[in-house]
């Protein structure tokens, strides 16, 4: 008897902060091509609260927050699946996170990645399926280390917060241009509260051809070797989520992993950084059948690592940035307004200092939803629909997901074969789907 796959469709980002119109003309024939995969998969990147929580001295950005009634229309779009580890997880502080979770669970979504401790925070979600139970986790690179969950010990209990994965850069410089960062540190005395740390015992010692300059880390190199940056995960946070995936494995038929990553090799919003690979690797290794990413707000390429599919970014899904309503005190002394300032005037203030908006970027406003089946653990079929969020479109339509058509789709698949293009993998584009050609 042939076995029947596990299906999956995944967005990027749902950046929601309005109420979406009953009569939207983009919602139909999407949510007809989500609701094709039984898990149905998108990150969450707002909170969910009635306004009455006090917002973190910091946020992802923008503080986000958004009205509980937005969840029914994200239903609409036909998702079932949240990721809650992202950024702005903790834009309204512990009572935010927590009015989210409880908003989103009354609302009949699964969801994974934040939670009132590191334990349930890293809980894979289970979803029950025709065709096999699925474990989903759900994980975040970008973060203020405030907003990172915390282990509950024998005594001491856990902290409230996202599922993380904290990452370190390291920098690779010659012997020449060590010692000039080490005149910069004595003339300044950059470092010379962290040396007087360090000798007290707060601070880690350095390993053998590491220094600092500030709060970044060198290894010294002969003059020969080819300077640059690497990036790597802490390998207790990789360890946390292999052992989450190896223990879902027992009684799920597949584990896919949900990643909120910002991060980028260099100057390309296209390039997956280092770290990002290596983890994504790491999970499959382990049993994952799919690593879907989301983050940056433009898409990233898409890797096929032992017939698992990789996304590593998939941008945005809704992208309603420069709606937001009420932002706090803090980002209006931030940009010079008063305290009574709306969100309008304080994005609008903020952009007009910026030499390139977000808004300005067509990139920014494409998209594809993935749709890909999995047996046994492996992916048997993959396709993509290439998605506009109307960049080209009147103020009150932009922001929102449409069926690309094939003038943009076209655009769409130029732009995703270019950041693909590392991975071997390549994309035709034919009845609407695209599909892999190589």
């Amino acid at each position: 008897m042939k076995k029947e796959p596990i299906r999956f469709t995944a967005a990027g980002d749902i950046l929601i902060t309005k109420k979406i119109p009953r009569e939207n003309d983009g919602i139909a024939e999407i949510s007809r091509y989500i609701k094709r995969g039984d898990i149905r998969m998108a990150n969450l990147e707002t909170t969910v609260t009635d306004g009455t929580c006090f917002a973190s001295a910091f946020s992802g950005g923008t503080w986000l927050t958004v009205d509980k009634s937005c969840l029914l229309d994200i239903k609409r779009y036909g998702f079932n699946m949240l990721g809650l580890a992202n950024n702005h997880s903790m834009d309204y502080s512990y009572e935010g996170l927590n009015m989210t979770i409880d908003n989103v669970n009354k609302a009949g979504f699964f969801y994974a990645g934040s939670g009132k401790n590191l334990y349930e925070a890293a809980r894979p979600a289970m979803i029950e399926t025709k065709n096999g139970r699925v474990g989903v986790i759900d994980i975040c690179s970008t973060f203020e280390n405030a907003a990172r969950a915390g282990s509950q010990t024998p005594r001491i209990p856990g902290r409230p917060g996202l599922n993380a994965l904290r990452t370190h850069n390291l920098y690779k410089i010659t012997k020449e241009h060590a010692a000039y960062l080490e005149e910069i540190n004595k003339n300044t005395g950059l470092n010379s509260l962290r040396e007087k740390h360090r000798a007290q015992g707060f601070i880690p010692s350095l390993a053998e051809n590491r220094m600092e300059f500030g709060t970044m880390e060198f290894t010294i190199v002969d003059s020969n070797e080819q300077e640059g940056r690497w990036s790597y995960s802490d390998k207790r946070d990789v360890e946390r989520t292999l052992n989450g995936i190896k223990e879902a494995l027992y009684t799920c038929e597949a584990v896919v992993i949900m990643i909120h990553s910002h991060e980028i090799k260099a100057d390309q919003e296209y390039e997956a950084d280092y770290f990002m690979e290596e983890f994504a690797h790491a999970c499959i290794d382990a049993g994952a059948c799919a690593v879907v990413g989301s983050g940056t707000h433009q898409m990233k390429g898409i890797e096929f690592y032992k017939d698992c599919p990789i996304f590593y970014c998939l941008g945005n899904f809704i992208f309603e940035n420069e709606f937001v309503r009420d932002l706090p005190a803090d980002y209006m002394e931030k940009y010079g307004l008063p305290e009574s300032a709306s969100g309008a005037e304080g994005i609008a203030k903020r952009s007009a200092k910026a030499k390139k908006t977000l808004y300005t970027i067509p990139e920014v406003y494409q998209t594809v939803i993935p749709y890909f089946e999995i047996i046994d653990g492996k992916c048997v079929k993959t396709e993509l629909l290439p998605v506009s969020l109307g960049f080209y479109k009147e103020r009150y339509k932009k922001n929102l997901p449409y069926v690309a058509d094939e003038i943009e789709a076209l655009a769409i698949l130029e732009y995703l074969n270019r950041a693909c293009r590392p991975y071997g993998v390549e994309w035709c584009y034919s009845g609407g789907i695209m599909i892999r050609s190589k």
